[in-house]
């Protein structure tokens, strides 16, 4: 129920249901209207940016695209660099073998310090051969048969049998090793052990002999190369010495001869270091620069010989005890040492 006041009267009046109806539409239509003009006369602002909101498609997959991976590039060894890495001179130190062995149709000569020339070839894969003449009086044969175990282990067994020449059989002399060899570690770095038996002319029984060698690659066209032999040996030592003593009568000193036949134990060592530098181009050529040293030490004999001597003193000559030691010298030299090798035939590889 409304009411409307009527004011000039004074009082209220009851309003048409019919009426009312028709005022709230006239209201509602005009306030429609008022709010249009309200938003026609108010300018848009730059600064607010209109977006259109698109709906979701739930039906398209999304496609992520992730970034790539990190990747090693692996390093393809061309020609060049695989002959680099290529050893052909593993199978000798600077005298002493190693247990590789020299392949089958390879060829090499070696010279060391002018006076040794020494030539070594592969009769199969794992038997090779050598000979060597030293200057002036000596010559030798030196077999090796080869034998890999497994990987960076190899094992080798030979004879280094060696004899003057141009000499009278009654002054020849003679040696024979047989030795033992193994070694372990790649053709570019390893060590050697090995273990020999010695028989010479100037020895009596057998003798043991050990060398211990290596090598190491600094670079592909440069190595350390050492090499050390050692024996421990009794060395026969004949002599004589004079010794003066009273005769039967007591009355004058007479002379005397007095052999010496002894055993004196006697050590020696030699050892060779070099530096190897193996050429870029002929990598089968290499020369080797460093320094050899031989030692030599151990008993000698020694005795007490009574033999004139002048005194001072009394002016006149008299006979008195004397010390005396001989044999073998005990000795130490190094002079310098260079290697000049090179490998011909069956090079085993695409560098020829």
């Amino acid at each position: 129920m409304f009411y409307f006041r009527n004011v000039a009267r004074g009082n209220f009046t009851t309003a048409n249901p019919t009426t009312m109806k028709n005022l709230l539409r006239i209201a509602t239509l005009v306030l429609l209207l008022s709010a249009g003009n309200l938003r026609a006369q108010i300018p848009a602002t730059p600064d607010v940016e209109e977006t259109e909101i698109v709906p979701k498609d739930t039906l398209r997959k999304k496609n992520l695209k992730l970034p790539p991976l990190p990747t090693i590039s692996k390093k393809v060894l061309s020609v060049s660099d695989s002959i680099a890495q290529i050893n052909h001179h593993a199978s000798r130190y600077i005298f002493a073998p190693s247990a590789y062995p020299i392949s089958k149709g390879s060829f090499y000569y070696q010279n060391y310090d002018i006076l040794l020339n020494d030539v070594q070839f592969g009769i199969t894969d794992q038997l090779g051969m050598g000979v060597g003449y030293a200057f002036p009086l000596f010559m030798y044969l030196t077999p090796k048969y080869s034998m890999p175990l497994k990987k960076n282990h190899t094992l080798a067994v030979g004879d280094i049998a060696g004899f003057s020449v141009f000499t009278g059989t009654d002054n020849m002399k003679w040696l024979n090793t047989i030795y033992c060899m193994y070694t372990l570690g790649s053709p570019q770095n390893n060590i050697s052990l090995g273990l020999g038996m010695l028989q010479s002319s100037e020895s009596d029984g057998n003798l043991a002999v050990t060398n211990l060698s290596g090598m190491y690659s600094i670079t592909p066209n440069f190595y350390f190369v050492g090499e050390a032999w050692f024996n421990n040996r009794q060395r026969h030592f004949e002599s004589d010495y004079t010794n003066f003593k009273y005769d039967d009568l007591k009355m004058t000193y007479v002379d005397e001869l007095v052999p010496i036949d002894a055993m004196l134990n006697r050590s020696t060592l030699f050892t060779s270091v070099q530096f190897r530098i193996i050429g870029h181009k002929q990598r089968t050529t290499a020369w080797s620069f460093g320094v050899s040293s031989y030692w030599e030490h151990g008993d000698r004999y020694s005795y007490t010989a009574t033999l004139p001597q002048f005194d001072k003193t009394t002016g006149q000559m008299i006979y008195a005890p004397q010390q005396f030691t001989v044999g073998p010298q005990n000795i130490f030299f190094f002079i310098p040492s260079f290697t000049y090798v090179k490998k011909i035939g069956d090079m085993n590889d695409v560098s020829k």
